[in-house]
């Protein structure tokens, strides 16, 4: 499995926005994505995949040019992606997994 987290300079709206411009085909590999606000308005972003390969192929193809249209829509410059904090994660557990799992 791999997961990480991101700080994001982006708002709920604009995250709307690119979700509405991905469509409803999942990734492949995604288990899940999860966006929380922040105090600031900000978004921080906790993701979990299949496994790495799965989540730069996805990024690359898929979202960048989405979140790219996003943020010049909404009028946001950056200077990159944010970096990515690798987490371990050591259980999940909820009705969104098939299972109890230890990682």
């Amino acid at each position: 499995m791999y997961a990480f987290e991101q700080d994001v300079p982006i708002n709920a709206e604009v995250h709307a926005q690119i979700m509405a411009g991905l469509g409803e085909e999942l990734p492949r590999g995604l288990i899940a994505h999860i966006a929380i606000e922040r105090a600031d308005g900000h978004l921080h972003y906790l993701d979990l995949w299949q496994t790495e390969a799965d989540c730069n192929a996805f990024t690359e193809q898929r979202l960048h040019p989405v979140v790219g249209a996003a943020l010049h829509a909404a009028g946001i410059q950056v200077a990159g992606e944010p970096p990515r904090r690798e987490v371990s994660v050591v259980n999940t557990w909820g009705s969104g997994f098939p299972s109890r799992t230890a990682v």
